[in-house]
């Protein structure tokens, strides 16, 4: 096997550990199941692990689990012990105690600290939002299938862009272009709770034809099921501003409760070829 196989097996394992977290928050992660499924030896998992993210196995599984409950917190209604299951806590006090190292507050007073904080924000929503539609079309989808790659940091970094870069070479090399691909992003992550160096983005490519992962390309499916599909219209890097007037604007009187998912965005346009305020985006929301 040359340096370039070994590496590409090294990114296979490595995605393969991290998908499992992602899923399986809800369920004890043991850290030498993990190792296994990864084929990596015991001895050098852990060190592998954190080289690739910059943190430890074990911190980086805390720190998505407070992140995730946190986001919750702020955009379901479940109750906080609830929350405490679907991110794996049974006991309630050894969630609490893990939430307030991470946040330096209790769940219970984290909505308040966190609507205090951003109280400005709240106050502008009106004019920051003027051109979101908060009208969706709420659509039951299939699953799709997907390649991608994942880039951890700031969206707006470069990070992201080579990201794209890598699955579209990818999707060329292997053909798999087609008139009916669709690019797709997914923020895993809420930049008003995640440092930005640790944001998690997926820059994905829908297929058709079957293909192994290879290397930094992931294959998985986006589950399928009911959405409310929001368009956004303009630049990127005003996304926050859409999501924030969905999840606090909308989502509050809209009868629906999210499913344990995380949204996507598909660009409906080539941004090399138009202005952004010309850009189209549909952001699905997964509800039920």
């Amino acid at each position: 096997m040359n340096k370039q196989d070994t590496l590409n097996s090294y990114y296979e394992r490595i995605n393969k550990v991290i998908s499992y977290i992602n899923s399986h928050l809800d369920e004890e992660l043991d850290l030498n199941y993990l190792s296994e499924i990864s084929f990596f030896s015991p001895f050098h998992f852990h060190r592998i692990i954190r080289a690739y993210l910059n943190e430890s196995l074990g911190s980086y599984i805390v720190r998505i689990r407070m992140e995730t409950a946190a986001s919750l917190i702020l955009h379901a209604n479940f109750q906080i012990n609830e929350i405490a299951l679907k991110v794996g806590y049974d006991i309630p006090s050894s969630f609490n105690k893990a939430f307030q190292k991470r946040f330096g507050c209790p769940p219970s007073e984290f909505k308040e600290k966190h609507f205090n904080q951003n109280q400005i924000n709240y106050l502008n929503m009106k004019t920051t939002t003027e051109n979101v539609v908060l009208k969706p079309s709420i659509k039951t989808l299939k699953s799709k299938k997907i390649i991608f790659t994942q880039s951890i940091g700031d969206y707006k970094g470069e990070g992201t862009a080579n990201a794209w870069n890598k699955v579209c070479e990818f999707a060329q090399k292997k053909r798999l272009f087609g008139w009916k691909n669709e690019f797709i992003g997914i923020s895993h992550d809420d930049p008003e709770i995640t440092d930005s160096e640790k944001l998690r983005y997926d820059a994905c490519i829908s297929i058709s034809k079957e293909v192994k992962p290879e290397g930094e390309i992931g294959v998985k499916e986006i589950e399928g099921g009911k959405y409310a599909i929001f368009l956004h219209k303009g630049a990127y890097e005003n996304f926050q501003q859409t999501y924030n007037a969905i999840y606090k604007q909308w989502l509050p009187t809209s009868g629906f409760e999210l499913r344990n998912l995380p949204c996507f965005e598909v660009y409906l346009n080539e941004p090399k070829k138009t202005k952004p305020q010309n850009l189209k985006t549909e952001i699905y929301i997964p509800v039920v």
